[in-house]
């Protein structure tokens, strides 16, 4: 496909270079303000995203949720007769054609298509996306992994408001530098289930909504609703797999490296022998670290002062936390 995109710019999203041409300059200046520039000099992996703003389309269904489709080395991404997506896993690239609506929107370039190239792409250019919550304190990280339900969220809140930085709440990225593993994030929303109100008093006030997934939930900026601090990254140091229970009591047990890892591969997506290699040695990087099962239940600020006090203890993370 030659698309006419001569208006260029790279920006830096969960570690990686995207290098994204269009040839409407609203939509590129939608995605500037989305992501931060990239740092020239600095090597890192790039994905190439070409898109074609069609200022005849109407645009105006709902592009939240694609269809996926793949052949071998290509996934389609179709939201609409007017939205779609082409992502050649092989040449790292994607093109597009959209709406001006969606095209000139930050949610639909901070929530669905960078997750989604990162999600199905990422991995052609080294990064591995896992269902993982991330709380970090001077640059050392906190995973928090566990089922659909298990309160990563609520927890990585409670974490953030006991002074620990915040990164992500339900996706995080991994890539490698210099022999070192990194946990990205991106400025996507905290999303809180409505029964989360009685333990956050933020949220009073406010009234939840459908979320991009069909669920009602709170979708928040943390920094503005609970003053926590947000950072991008950082170098993950220890794991917990949580399991939710009805009981208000608090217990850790040790968990094997085998267990968390076969837990954190179910999220992969089928990808090329190598690329899966890729991603199973960084999870195997990141389950050689400290890993525990923390069951818990009742009050999530309590049981963010125990897995705090559990850290500190246990899973080589700094004193002073």
């Amino acid at each position: 496909m030659d698309l006419d995109t001569p208006l260029q710019d790279c920006v830096l999203a969960a570690g990686v270079d995207f290098v994204v041409a269009t040839n409407y300059r609203p939509a590129l200046d939608a995605v500037r303000t989305s992501f931060p520039p990239s740092e020239a000099g600095l090597p890192r992996p790039k994905l190439r995203l070409q898109f074609w703003a069609d200022q005849r389309a109407r645009g105006d269904s709902d592009w939240a949720n694609p269809f996926l489709r793949g052949l071998g080395h290509l996934v389609v991404a179709e939201f609409d007769d007017e939205n779609s997506l082409l992502i050649d896993l092989r040449g790292a690239r994607a093109l597009g054609r959209f709406s001006p609506g969606p095209a000139t929107d930050r949610v639909f370039w901070q929530r669905i298509i960078f997750p989604l190239l990162l999600g199905v792409a990422g991995a052609a250019v080294g990064v591995t996306a896992l269902h993982c919550a991330c709380v970090i304190r001077q640059g050392r990280g906190l995973l928090l992994a566990g089922e659909s339900g298990a309160g990563k969220s609520t927890l990585a809140l409670a974490l953030a408001r006991r002074g620990l930085a915040f990164v992500s709440d339900e996706w995080i990225y991994l890539s490698r530098s210099d022999g070192r593993l990194l946990a990205w994030g991106l400025p996507t929303p905290l999303k809180l289930l409505p029964d989360t109100v009685m333990f956050f008093t933020e949220l009073a006030a406010m009234e939840p909504a459908e979320a991009l997934n069909g669920e009602l939930a709170f979708e928040v900026d943390p920094e503005q609703v609970f003053g926590v601090r947000k950072e991008h990254s950082c170098e993950p140091r220890g794991l917990v797999l949580l399991e939710h229970r009805p009981e208000n009591e608090h217990a850790f047990e040790a968990v094997s490296a085998e267990e968390v890892a076969a837990h954190l591969e179910k999220d992969l997506l089928a990808e090329e022998p190598s690329a899966m290699r890729a991603q199973r040695d960084a999870i195997g990087m990141l389950v050689a670290g400290q890993c525990a099962r923390f069951r818990y239940g009742g009050n999530p600020q309590a049981a963010a002062e125990a897995l705090e006090r559990y850290c500190e203890l246990r899973l080589a993370l700094p004193a002073g936390w």
